[in-house]
């Protein structure tokens, strides 16, 4: 008899995008929302047709899902989903981007995720869109060659588009560490919005294993590529090879042109669409790893800490006016001179 995976939502806002990819995959199912809002818990039982809860250990205790989908605020420390959904027997924990907003919170969730051996999924879903099974199909073949030179660039924060666009470039570079960063940052009024809590530009320069550079660059005034002066801004990177190039482009285009080639490969992109396909996928793979320990998730959780590690370290290499080798990590008082010193606060004093 095949098994039906039973997944619980925490979240009734993007909570219920995440509930939608469901709909119509085989052998998944959402049989419950947990939201503390009577009035978007009531929405969303009525919308998905699951039971709802205030309470996350209650939906745990009673439904005994095998996923759960924990889909709120990066305010909210992502570490305390943890450890309850382990010892309920949830076999897979899905969070969402970023995985923390400082270095304390990420190492308490690194710690939690190392105790109780949960398998956590981070929603970068775009490792699930046509450019990046290209990019894997690429690498396994080696279409593209070595790659040399990426540029990526967007309008976002740490909390919107920065680790997206990170992640595709580790993806772009075979998801290994980067050697060293030289980093530049400014602007402080992000840091007033708790749900930023951020610089509000960011410009680094990464180097990584075989020579690969990288240009990062998240600001205000992110314009896209010089050869695609009209691309959104939202979300762009382009991959220079041995044996050619890729580019994406958010609502915009993807597309490769490889060596010896008379003609360049594009297609449009409608995030929109592209969205709900890629998430539907990211969905569908977690009953693949949950049934096969080899077929690991596309977007497990050591892909996104290392993607977070090194936009902190861009952040210490801009505190300390210097390029820096990639690790030692940032650490959390440094995260507070570096918020002081763009917001003339005064750094917190931890005992």
């Amino acid at each position: 008899m095949v098994k039906t995976y039973r997944a619980a939502i925490v979240g009734g806002r993007r909570g219920v995008h995440h509930a939608r990819a469901y709909q119509d995959l085989e052998n998944m199912e959402v049989v419950a929302i947990c939201e503390v809002d009577d009035q978007r818990r009531a929405s969303a039982e009525a919308e998905l047709n699951v039971t709802g809860y205030a309470d996350y250990e209650q939906m745990l205790k009673k439904e005994q899902p095998d996923i759960v989908h924990a889909v709120t605020m990066p305010t909210v420390p992502r570490h305390i989903w943890v450890e309850p959904a382990a010892q309920a027997g949830v076999g897979a924990l899905v969070i969402e981007k970023p995985i923390a907003l400082k270095p304390k919170e990420a190492e308490r969730l690194d710690a939690t995720q190392e105790k109780t051996g949960l398998k956590i999924v981070v929603n970068h879903q775009r490792r699930y869109l046509p450019f990046a099974d290209k990019i894997r199909e690429f690498q396994a073949e080696d279409k593209l060659g070595d790659v040399h030179f990426v540029r990526a660039s967007t309008q976002g924060e740490i909390t919107d588009m920065d680790t997206h666009l990170m992640d595709l470039v580790l993806l772009a570079v075979g998801d290994v560490p980067p050697t060293d960063v030289w980093a530049t940052i400014e602007g402080g009024e992000t840091y007033q919005t708790d749900l930023l809590n951020c610089p509000e530009n960011l410009i680094a320069v990464y180097t990584f294993p075989k020579g690969i550079r990288v240009f990062f660059e998240s600001t205000r005034q992110a314009l896209g590529t010089a050869d695609f002066p009209g691309s959104n801004p939202r979300c762009n990177i382009d991959i220079w090879a041995t044996k050619g190039r890729m580019w994406w482009r958010e609502n915009g285009s993807w597309g490769y042109l490889l060596d010896g080639t008379s003609q360049q490969f594009t297609e449009p992109t409608d995030f929109g669409q592209d969205d709900i396909s890629a998430q539907r996928r990211l969905t569908q793979a977690i009953a693949t790893w949950l049934i096969d320990e080899s077929q690991s998730h596309h977007c497990r959780y050591q892909l996104a800490k290392l993607g977070f590690d090194a936009i902190m370290a861009a952040y210490r290499s801009a505190l300390k006016g210097q390029r820096l080798t990639f690790p030692p990590y940032l650490r959390e008082a440094e995260w507070e001179q570096l918020r002081a010193k763009l917001t003339d606060m005064q750094p917190v004093t931890r005992k």
